[in-house]
């Protein structure tokens, strides 16, 4: 017997659809007042988080509120990549399903449709906002950067916009975000090997890991290792990580956060 499918009545999606749009912007000023975040462009040519320019918007990932506070800041013209297991999972699909700027990806298995719908968003004049790590790192580190977003920026030639967040999320706390120069992926004749895409995706891995390091406030940022020698995640309670105790991986963003003050 075939199965049968619900047919979604259209007044209760339209009131659904309301209460999004009142819920969004209510979270939007929520972590605006409550966050209150200072924003550092560190180049010329961006200077607002409107952007002239549609581009790939990368950041790194070390709190469930990140996605949350790139969609307050570039609020204007812009989508963002989530996984698709969150957009599917009942605590969330009620919500995610209905807001046209979510573009799911399936971060377990081969999947290429997020990248077309990301191109067409890029097209449409939106940026796109993603997370290459593709989840949270908690001990302050930063995971592997997939090649996804290098790949969507060298195919549509849209700028890559590198952005660090501090990750504080407290009361009273002003949570620091710096915001990089745009920077384009050089177009190489056909197809772009892995080789070429891990490359680049390494390099910006780096130049946000050290936006992230300014954010934070520290003067001297220590190196990071490349990912492949990047140590597994030092989960709290776990001892540090050998020669990595110097980056206070948790620690060294509550430290800063306490001595910076609400400044």
């Amino acid at each position: 017997m075939p199965a049968i499918s619900k047919k979604k009545n259209p007044l209760f999606e339209l009131f659904m659809q309301f209460v999004m749009v009142v819920v969004i912007y209510t979270v939007r000023v929520y972590l605006l007042v409550a966050y209150r975040p200072k924003i550092e462009y560190v180049g010329e040519t961006v200077k607002s988080p409107r952007l002239k320019t549609p581009s790939v918007i990368i950041a790194n990932h070390t709190s469930m509120l990140d996605p949350l506070m790139m969609l307050a800041i570039f609020f204007h013209h812009r989508s963002i990549v989530v996984a698709k297991d969150q957009v599917e999972d009942p605590h969330f699909s009620w919500a995610l399903t209905r807001v046209k700027c979510v573009i799911p990806c399936d971060r377990f298995n081969l999947d290429t449709e997020w990248a077309l719908l990301a191109k067409k968003e890029l097209e449409k004049g939106n940026s796109v906002i993603i997370f290459p790590e593709g989840k949270c790192r908690y001990d302050g580190l930063l995971n592997e950067f997939k090649t996804g977003f290098a790949f969507l920026a060298r195919s549509t030639g849209a700028p890559v916009l590198s952005v660090g967040l501090e990750g504080v999320y407290k009361m009273g706390h002003r949570t620091r975000v710096v915001v990089d120069e745009p920077e384009k992926i050089e177009r190489v004749k056909g197809i772009p090997s892995s080789k070429h895409l891990a490359e680049r995706s390494e390099y910006f891995r780096q130049r946000v890991w050290a936006l992230k390091q300014r954010a934070l406030g520290v003067a001297e940022p220590p190196a990071l290792p490349v990912a492949a020698e990047t140590p597994a995640e030092c989960h709290p309670g776990a001892t540090a990580i050998g020669s990595m105790d110097s980056i206070g991986p948790a620690d060294l963003q509550n430290d800063n956060a306490q001595d910076r003050g609400n400044a």
